[in-house]
């Protein structure tokens, strides 16, 4: 950062200078005039200004534009123009703008509301002209470039997006806008979580919106504190570019009126309790639609005490006094042309309800005309002050002043709304509570209600006849018999409520909403009797009208497959206008002679072989879950779970199947051994839970973490569960009516719990090969578990679907796992022997045990672990993730300095200075050894998390982790950067010497090994994205060669950056005169490594040019066919640049041009033709011929790695495994050679046909291959 202290006043002194001079006639601070708080305005070459001159040394200025969410074009539209203010401009950048702000000492502020969008500063008094340019550059001249809408804009909305997500208050007052005003007015003020708003926004379309938005009518520029004269001076000369109209070729800025519509809406959150009641308020000063009294009405409720110590002394403030937890407010919110007086309550569930009830009695009470004329005399005091404050509030008088002016062309002067307020009389506050009410619309939805209707005083028995508009949020969920039995047929009696927070039930009758639904409910039914004639009267006036005839007329208009597109029609509405009562849609459908109350008893008693056929579906459901399917459809169907875990029990004998004390000790099957099972299943599943929630893994994705507000027992003792086993063992073992298979069978399932919970429980806590055991035992049970499956008798009733709408509407449901018990064994069995071998991974012999690849000498655990075939489930990647780091700790017991220490040792710095101990001892700060320790902490802390992240990456599902392998990539693009710097620095304390490159004399070469380091691992990683690519099946065939020759490039890389690191570490090792038997063993190491890692490099290499040279052929001879062919809108070129996006911003190695590529795999690649046969087939005999010896190449450098011992090969943790890969390779070689051979074959023996005629390709998919990351095709010649 460079220093304020030398540069600030001479850069000031530019900025002001800049496009212009100071005026003579300015005013200084101490002849400023009061100039009271009214506006003086002006236009000038079309631009609407105002200005009032405040007292004071600073300015705050801004532009007032139409351009609120109201008038947006698009969803996110006004959003993304605010975001967008004072980005880059065709003069300035955007870090420009923003350091000449700092230079200048001031403050930039952007902002919108439902109507307008604001765009300002605040500054020193002598700037005023630099801020006038500025913001007259910002409306007319901001570039809208692609790249700050992607990475800055998008990214900032959709974080403030979820900020809002979790303010109910806000999310109330949004939702009563739209129920109120539907659309316009009713635009939600932030987008919410269902609009697309990517899909919307869009650079261009913010640019034209711009256009429109600020043209010279839709703007006007407000200033506080500056002279009148000299705005309008600066105005004239820097906003002469502002649009003088709206754009002809975009559709014109909507000015519809608002209109009122009202009606209801309920909306469950966790979050927090409120509720917003909502009548018709009163418009803005300067719109036309100014009602003095409403603001009365509004200071008259109150509701909220702004004397300290006080509750307060307006009408709700003392009606609500007793409900100390609840919060009530009263406002009113106005707009050009409408506005919503609004009483907002929020706070405790109990609270509300009550202040709810209290606010609907004063409501009906002012309808009445029982108000005091000291109450009314109080309003209309705080109805002046309130608004002459908010006037004098400089942010809050900018935007109502220059609203003013765009839509009047007056500014809001606070006189006149003084003397409006002063002129109300008791009359008028009466009258303005009893306006007469007007159609509206109301509707009922799943979860907490919301209406928001006319208030009509003459309907005074229920909130749902007072037509209130009101809106209630509310943390709470509804119970079976209310949320689900009772809204599916259309009752909707809202008198029990759960909270989900309270340790009990938390009964909330809210009268008003238990009235309003029986209204909507007989209103309902009067319709469907009346549903036959095609108008009939409802009523108070309004009138319905069957259009379904009038629908399919206007549908028939259309053609097949015409879309009509509403931009507001957003995931809300759909959802909204979804069929109630379709099966497949609600959640909430009872069928014809269904019934919503449980219809299995799970005390009825069980014969031991439905106790066994439990047992096992309870196993299937378990590892449902474990495989990704969500607990509502798995093992939270089961009514034995439901009723141990709801309600909540306070200890572990509340957990019982009869929850009311009336068990039958006759049925011990059921309540001792089947109870204990069930709460061993639900305690590991607590733990595993617990284990994936720690780490990382993707939602819907791995796994569903959701528990549906339901507790896995997680306070309770694993010993008394495990003590629950154990009497149900000895149980079980006394049942002299059970005969010796049944017997067997309930002890295995019953004994495998057990051993299951102890392994899940301390999987981190207790010693290594006491957990191998653990899951080792857990195997050695599961053939005893197939054997006596047989003897189970399953009880398909024991587990319904219906339990899901007790847990969360899910709207379309979601059908209950099936699983087969065969398969769910087989996964078991994998998920214990994973477990039991990532214990391994403790064993540490060094980080390139840990990491790297498998087909690598120095194998990786973690690499060949996650390769295995079938993949291991989450929660065993999870297990593996935290005992590689966790509590600070790699492997329990390692540092991270130590783990990158022992890995730059072994590839860079063996024996090295960089990395010796005792530079940590040195204390002076002179000593080269002491600078050294310094800089090596500060780059462990730096490169710590990269390095973990490629542990956290690997132990991803496959596909995520290249996702996040492409991610990494660019940060180790960094940290090299960062490591070349580091040593340069490092080259002062260290005294190195460079070699001389015989090649160029002259030439210094510096062995840079930190930065060497960086740029290894970075090949590593794009060569692993290659590879999973192939893995993943992500390339066409026609892409095989040219990735394979990518992946031959990148190899070859690695291979001349090995070499280079060899010959530094071999001139360190002849320098040293004598070495300590410690140093010895360090280079001994080293070389190994290298050595080893050079050989798998070049096999690599070879093999990846051979299968290249092979598929280039075949693509040739059209044998080799994409697997969706044709690609109407696929080129090569685009194919090709979609696979280098990983590494386009890589500076070493560059990116491969295509053309360097499309050379590189023609037929004319390294082949001449010296014979008289056709070209073509010359040159693919060639291109084969060169195939051919470079898989032979590749085998023997395979067989090779083969043979190294575990220790050399770093695999001493993994020995079996790596040598499984090794083998693979080898057999996909042979493969290769095969098909080369065929391929030959075929070529010469076509005799006048086509190769394609003559010769078959088949390219094996994932699973069928020998190795999955060598694509070998088979190919056979066809006779005759």
């Amino acid at each position: 950062m460079i220093p304020r202290t030398p540069l600030a006043r001479p850069t000031k002194g530019l900025l002001r200078s800049q496009c212009f001079r100071k005026p003579n006639n300015r005013r200084t601070l101490a002849s400023q005039k009061s100039g009271g708080f009214n506006y003086e305005t002006g236009e000038i070459n079309g631009v609407k200004f105002a200005s009032r001159a405040l007292p004071g040394a600073t300015i705050q200025l801004a532009v007032v534009a139409r351009a609120g969410t109201r008038f947006q074009l698009y969803p996110g539209f006004a959003e993304g123009l605010e975001k967008f203010a004072f980005k880059a401009t065709e003069k300035r950048s955007s870090l420009r703008i923003t350091r000449e702000a700092e230079l200048l000492g001031a403050e930039l502020f952007s902002y919108h509301s439902r109507e307008n969008l604001v765009i300002g500063a605040k500054f020193l008094r002598e700037d005023l002209p630099y801020f006038v340019e500025l913001l007259g550059e910002v409306i007319s001249k901001t570039k809208f470039l692609r790249h700050e809408l992607n990475e800055e804009v998008i990214p900032i909305i959709k974080l403030q997006r979820q900020g809002i997500l979790g303010n109910t208050a806000e999310l109330a007052l949004n939702s009563a806008h739209g129920v109120a005003f539907h659309r316009g007015l009713g635009t939600a003020l932030h987008p919410t979580s269902s609009v697309p708003i990517t899909k919307y926004l869009h650079h261009d379309a913010l640019r034209a919106f711009s256009r429109a938005a600020y043209a010279k009518p839709n703007f006007a520029v407000v200033a506080n504190g500056a002279n009148h004269d000299e705005l309008s001076k600066w105005i004239g000369e820097f906003f002469v570019d502002a649009a003088p109209s709206s754009p002809k070729d975009l559709p014109p800025i909507e000015t519809k009126p608002s209109k009122y519509f009202g009606g209801e809406e309920r909306i469950a959150h966790d979050g927090g309790n409120n509720m917003v009641i909502a009548f018709p308020g009163s418009g803005s000063y300067t719109g036309g639609h100014y009602n003095p009294a409403i603001a009365v009405l509004s200071s008259l409720l109150g509701g909220q005490s702004y004397i300290k110590w006080s509750p307060g002394f307006s009408l709700l403030a003392r009606a609500t006094a007793a409900q100390t937890q609840a919060h009530v407010s009263t406002r009113n919110i106005s707009y050009s042309d409408a506005g919503l007086l609004t009483i907002s309550v929020g706070g405790n569930a109990r609270h509300v309800r009550e202040a709810s009830e209290a606010i609907v009695e004063i409501l009906k009470a002012i309808s009445g005309g029982d108000i005091a004329k000291e109450d009314i005399r109080k309003a209309v005091a705080y109805a002046k002050f309130r608004t002459l404050s908010a006037g004098e509030n400089t942010s809050t008088g900018l935007e109502m002043t220059g609203a003013g002016l765009v839509q009047s062309g007056k500014p809001s002067q606070l006189d006149g709304i003084a003397d409006a307020i002063d002129g109300v009389t008791e009359e008028a506050v009466k009258k303005a509570s009893k306006s007469p009410p007007q159609p509206h619309n109301s509707s009922a939805l799943h979860g907490i209600r919301v209406e928001s209707r006319r208030f009509n005083p003459e309907l005074s028995d229920a909130p749902s006849k007072n037509n209130l508009a009101c809106k209630q949020r509310e943390e709470e969920k509804w119970t079976s018999e209310s949320r689900n039995g009772r809204l599916a047929r259309g009752d909707c009696n809202l008198t029990s409520l759960k909270h989900p927070l309270a340790g009990a039930d938390l009964e909330a009758d809210v009268v008003q909403l238990h009235m309003a639904a029986e209204q909507d409910t007989h209103d309902a039914e009067q319709r469907r009797k009346r549903s036959l004639s095609p108008r009939q009267d409802v009523g108070n006036g309004r009138k319905i009208k069957d259009i379904s005839s009038d629908f399919r007329n206007a549908a028939s208009a259309l053609e097949t497959g015409q879309l009509v597109k509403d931009p507001y029609f957003t995931l809300h509405e759909a959802v909204g206008a979804l069929e109630i009562m379709d099966p497949k849609m609600d959640s909430g459908f009872l069928a014809e002679g269904e019934s919503l109350e449980d219809t299995f008893d799970v005390m009825k008693e069980l014969l031991p072989e439905e106790i066994v056929g439990l047992m096992d579906q309870m196993l299937c459901h378990e590892m449902a879950w474990h495989m990704g399917h969500p607990l509502s459809t798995s093992l939270f169907t089961s009514y034995h779970i439901d009723r141990l875990l709801w309600p909540e029990p306070k200890k572990l004998e509340d957990a019982r199947f009869d929850r009311h004390g009336q068990s039958s000790q006759e049925n011990g099957l059921l309540h001792i051994v089947f109870r204990a099972y069930c709460l061993a299943v639900i305690k590991c599943c607590h733990f595993v839970h617990q284990r994936i929630d720690a780490e990382h893994a993707y939602e819907e994705e791995d796994f569903v973490s959701n528990l549906y507000n339901r507790k896995l027992l997680g306070d309770f003792d694993t010993e008394d569960v495990q003590k629950l086993i154990d009497e149900a063992c000895i149980f079980t073992e006394q049942q002299a009516s059970l005969n010796d298979a049944l017997l067997k069978a309930i002890l295995t399932r019953l004994t495998l719990r057990k051993r299951m919970l102890v392994a899940v429980e301390s999987d981190l806590h207790t010693e290594q090969q006491a957990q191998i055991r653990q899951w080792t035992h857990c195997s050695e049970l599961l053939p005893g578990l197939l054997q006596t499956h047989k003897f189970g008798e399953p009880v398909g009733d024991a587990f319904s679907i219906k339990i899901q709408r007790t847990l969360a509407s899910s709207i379309p449901p979601r059908p209950m796992v099936e699983t087969n018990f065969e398969e769910v064994h087989t996964f078991l069995g994998n998920l214990c022997r994973d477990a039991a071998d990532a214990f391994h991974v403790l064993n540490y012999h060094g980080s390139n045990n840990m990491l790297v690849p498998a087909q690598d000498p120095p194998a990786n655990f973690t690499y060949t672990f996650q390769s295995r075939k079938p993949e291991p489930s989450v929660y065993v990647r999870c297990l593996l993730q935290s005992m590689i780091f966790h509590d600070k700790k790699v492997l329990g017991r390692i540092t991270i300095t130590k783990l990158l220490h022992d890995d730059l040792e072994e590839l860079v710095l063996p024996a090295d200075i960089l990395l010796d101990p005792a530079n940590s001892d040195i204390e002076a700060p002179h000593d080269p050894r002491f600078q050294i320790a310094k800089e090596m902490r500060g780059f462990m802390l730096r490169v710590g998390d990269p390095f973990l992240d490629m542990f956290r990456a690997i132990c991803m599902n496959r596909p995520r982790m290249r996702r996040m392998l492409c991610h990494l990539v660019l940060d180790w693009e960094g940290v090299q950067l960062e490591a070349e710097n580091l040593d340069v620095e490092l080259r002062k304390y260290t005294g190195e010497k460079p070699l001389t490159d015989d090649g160029s004399p002259g030439t210094e070469v510096w062995s840079f090994p930190l930065s060497s380091w960086a740029y290894y691992y970075k090949l590593r990683q794009m060569e692993w994205i290659i590879q999973l690519g192939f893995e993943l099946d992500v390339y066409q065939n026609s892409e095989l060669s040219g990735m394979y020759w990518y992946l031959s490039q990148v190899a070859g890389a690695r291979i001349q950056h090995l070499e280079r690191i060899q010959t530094f570490v071999t001139r360190r090792s002849e320098q040293r005169k004598r070495l300590s038997m410690t140093q010895k063993i360090s280079f001994e190491q080293c070389f190994s490594f290298l050595d080893s890692t050079l050989l798998e490099a070049s096999a690599t290499q070879w093999f990846a040019i051979s299968l290249s040279k092979l598929n280039t052929v075949l693509s040739h001879l059209s044998v080799l066919a994409d697997r969706s062919d044709p690609l109407p809108y696929s080129t090569p070129e685009l194919r090709h640049a979609l696979r280098m996006r990983p590494f386009m911003q890589l500076s070493i190695p560059e990116p491969l041009p295509y053309a360097e590529l499309a050379a590189a795999t023609s037929m004319t690649s390294g082949t001449q033709t010296t014979s008289n046969k056709k070209p073509t087939e010359e040159q693919a005999l060639a291109i084969l011929d060169i195939a051919d010896e470079a898989v032979k190449i590749a085998r023997k450098e395979w067989e090779a790695l083969g043979k190294l011992d575990a220790k050399t090969a770093r695999c001493v943790s993994c020995a079996a495994w790596w040598g499984t890969s090794i083998k693979d390779i080898i057999r996909a070689s042979i493969a290769c050679s095969i098909a080369i051979a065929t391929t030959k074959k075929g070529i010469q023996n076509a005799k006048g046909k086509t190769s394609c005629e003559v010769l078959t390709a088949d390219i094996p998919g994932q699973g069928k291959r020998y190795h999955d990351s060598w694509v070998v095709p088979k190919l056979s010649v066809q006779r005759g």
